[in-house]
């Protein structure tokens, strides 16, 4: 009688050729696909592989032919509106090239992120897809070292000239946002970033400033307001709070562009429960598109990124690199536009585009 706490031996390799009456390395041809088995012997295999359910080892096989079939995918934060997009839209790439995925959410710490990085390396994935939290990442010495390829996906790094980027027109897109602001008659406008710990949120506060001083404005401290790193209920507590407090300066802003969704989503907050009209009083214009976004009361302006396809290009960038079929230089950067988004949360004299 078998206890529960007697485990069943796994199936091996052996048992699968006993029981198809062919030798281990026959199966091992099969099931690898090294040689050529005739059809019905194939079959037998097959037939024995499942009935068994012996699974072959991914690990030693990728070693043995120098690759797993496997990719890593490492992120700051699940908590970003746009992180599931952006991974669905690679994974499923990689899984229609027969990739299986490994995937790390890091919580924006680098200490984690590189830890991760490390435990991929050790993994033995054969390429990499990393958004990055910061502005370096010194494991990734490893999958150079190594050959393996890696691609950045939003933005990229200091120091990581070896890796492709797929990268977000952040800098138009928040230029764009400005000079439709302007369009419409904004006098002054307030901005909550973001901090500048990557080259994402530099982007977006060197689009914002180029903007406000093209249009012959100045750069006023007190309507710039950074809020939290985290893509959390903190970002968009901040965005309320900050929003509070310049609707109560004694010349508050007529504008509001918010550099994240959630900061977005906060200042709207406040400025209904102030009773201040959107966007008569205030216009309000937000970033990334989400499928609630034109929903909201009233439907938001926003710089939208095409994340899909930056996660469709970096993981066909790194399938290529992986099967050499590619004609790019080493390290090439893909900048990948953002698109304004007007609706009524910002369009005072203009039809909105969407």
């Amino acid at each position: 009688m078998t206890t529960v706490n007697e485990k069943k031996s796994a199936p091996t390799i052996r048992a699968v050729a006993v029981e198809a009456g062919v030798s281990v390395a026959t199966v091992s041809a099969v099931i690898n696909q090294t040689r050529f088995v005739s059809a019905e012997t194939a079959r037998r295999v097959n037939e024995a592989v499942q009935r068994s359910g012996y699974r072959p080892n991914r690990l030693a096989r990728g070693l043995s032919k120098r690759q797993t079939k496997t990719i890593g995918i490492v992120m700051p934060t699940v908590l970003s509106p746009i992180a599931p997009l952006l991974l669905k839209s690679a994974a499923d790439v990689l899984h229609e090239h027969g990739f299986a995925v490994l995937f790390s959410n890091t919580e924006m710490q680098v200490t984690w992120e590189e830890q991760a990085i490390e435990l991929m390396f050790d993994s033995q994935v054969d390429g990499l897809l990393v958004v990055p939290a910061g502005e370096t990442l010194d494991s990734l010495k490893l999958f150079a070292d190594a050959g393996k390829p890696v691609v950045l996906l939003l933005h990229g790094l200091k120091g990581a000239s070896g890796c492709d980027v797929i990268r977000s027109g952040n800098f138009k897109g928040c230029l764009d946002a400005v000079n439709h602001l302007v369009a419409q008659g904004a006098q002054r406008i307030a901005v909550l970033a973001l901090p500048l710990v990557s080259e994402s949120e530099k982007d977006r506060m060197d689009g914002f400033r180029t903007g406000i001083l093209a249009a012959g404005r100045t750069l006023e401290p007190e309507l710039i307001r950074v809020g939290a790193p985290s893509e959390s209920g903190d970002s968009e507590q901040h965005g309320y709070q900050e929003t509070l407090k310049l609707m109560n300066l004694q010349n508050p802003p007529d504008a509001i562009f918010a550099m994240n969704q959630y900061m977005a989503i906060g200042a709207l907050s406040a400025l209904k429960e102030l009773n201040r009209r959107i966007p008569t009083d205030v216009a309000l214009v937000g970033y990334d598109d989400l499928i609630w976004t034109k929903n909201l009361e009233p439907p938001m302006s926003v710089v939208a990124q095409q994340v899909e396809q930056i996660g469709h290009m970096g993981a066909m960038r790194l399938i290529g690199r992986l099967s050499n079929t590619d004609s790019w230089g080493a390290g090439e950067t893909v900048t990948v536009d953002t698109r304004l988004i007007v609706r009524a949360s910002s369009c005072r004299s203009q039809g909105a585009n969407d």
